[in-house]
């Protein structure tokens, strides 16, 4: 009895994973740059305090990790000239501050130029960018 009742719960608790991953993605679609979240899910085996995991399944399911849906999402056009999106893969490199040595990734092109004449996004971080020479080759 006390079994069917952890089945149960671990079902209900994978379930209530699944539905904040999903009202995580309902609440972000509009957003510039995001990207479709997907839980997975896996059998919890049975197991005693002696022996190794059994092969028997049915003991109950748990969140084994949500992961992110690298797919080509839609490019729309935008006032800002320096709104830039990436079709197929790759990132935007982007440092938290010039002198920062932590690179972040994102895919979230909108860009503009802050008060110093740097390129940055929403969060005031720098795009990375290869050196122009002075005859503009790079």
């Amino acid at each position: 009895m006390i079994r069917a009742l952890y089945t149960a719960a671990s079902g209900m608790n994978a379930q209530q994973a699944n539905i904040d991953n999903i009202a995580h993605n309902l609440a972000n679609v509009g957003t510039t740059g995001f990207k479709l979240s997907r839980a997975q899910f896996g059998d919890i085996f049975a197991t005693s305090p002696l022996q190794n995991a059994s092969g028997a399944i049915g003991s109950g399911t748990i969140l084994k990790k949500v992961q992110q849906q690298f797919t080509q999402g839609n490019i729309s056009a935008s006032q800002n000239s320096l709104d830039m999106a990436i079709s197929g893969q790759g990132f935007f490199a982007l440092k938290p501050s010039l002198t920062s040595t932590q690179t972040v990734y994102t895919r979230n092109g909108s860009f503009s130029v802050n008060n110093n004449r740097y390129v940055v996004d929403s969060q005031g971080q720098y795009l990375q960018v290869f050196p122009v020479n002075s005859d503009g080759s790079v």
